[in-house]
C-alpha cells in the first residue's frame, strides 16, 4: 500500500473549498509529484485543483478541467493521483457513483491513486483533523485506507487559521472559472495566504 501524504497547500485548499459551500457537494483533484509515484509509489500530495460545487454528475466540464489540469501538470511534473469530494448532505459521506467512477479513471492511469470523502461535520475550525476518509481502489473494489496519518498537526492548525480567517471567500474553483475566465482555477492568491501561514 503507497504512503499518502497531504503537504500544508493540498490539505488546506481540500478544507476551504468544501468550507465556502456548506450548503453543496463539492470535488476536486489532487496532485501528486511524479517522480514519487514512480519511483516509491508513494504519493504525496503537493496542491489540489478545486473542481465544482454546483454538480458533482460526470459532465463535459469535468473533461474539460482534467484536459487543463493535465496540460498544467506536465508543465509542474506533477500528476492527477487523488479526487476529493463532500456530498451534498451534511451527514452523508458515502462513496457515490460519481466518486468511484472518478476514482477508478484515475487507477487506471496511477494504480495506487485515491479517493478521498469528506466528512462535512469536521469543516469547522475545532475541528479538522480527520476530516476524511480514504479510499483505494483494490480488487475491483473500493477499500478504505487503514492509515490514519495522513497530515501533520502543524498542518491541521493552519487549516484552523484559515478557516478562522474565512479564507475560502478567495478560493476558486472551476465553477467559478467557466463563470468567468479571469478567475484562475490554480488560485495563486489562495497559495501566496497558505504559504504566509506556513
Amino acid at each position: 500500500m503507497a504512503d499518502i501524504t497531504l503537504n500544508v497547500q493540498a490539505y488546506c485548499k481540500v478544507i476551504l473549498h468544501a468550507a465556502k459551500y456548506p450548503h453543496a457537494g463539492v470535488c476536486g483533484v489532487l496532485l501528486a509529484e511524479e517522480s514519487k509515484v514512480k519511483e516509491s509509489k508513494s504519493l504525496k500530495f503537493v496542491d489540489c485543483v478545486p473542481l465544482f460545487h454546483i454538480s458533482l454528475g460526470l459532465a463535459p466540464m469535468l473533461e474539460a478541467a482534467l484536459l487543463q489540469i493535465e496540460g498544467y501538470c506536465k508543465t509542474k511534473g506533477l500528476v492527477i493521483g487523488g479526487y476529493y469530494q463532500a456530498n451534498p448532505n451534511y451527514d452523508d459521506q458515502t462513496l457515490n457513483h460519481s466518486a468511484k467512477t472518478v476514482g477508478r479513471k484515475l487507477s487506471d492511469h496511477i494504480p495506487e491513486a485515491c479517493v478521498f470523502m469528506i466528512d462535512n461535520r469536521r469543516i469547522f475550525p475545532e475541528s479538522v483533523s480527520e476530516a476524511y476518509k480514504v479510499y483505494l481502489f483494490k480488487d475491483n473494489n473500493f477499500k478504505e485506507s487503514d492509515k490514519r496519518e495522513t497530515v501533520e498537526e502543524e498542518t491541521i492548525q493552519k487549516a484552523s487559521d484559515l478557516l478562522r480567517a474565512e479564507a475560502y471567500r478567495k478560493l476558486i474553483d472551476f465553477d467559478n472559472h467557466l463563470d468567468d475566465l479571469s478567475n484562475d482555477w490554480r488560485n495563486v492568491e489562495i497559495n501566496q495566504l497558505i504559504s504566509q501561514c506556513v
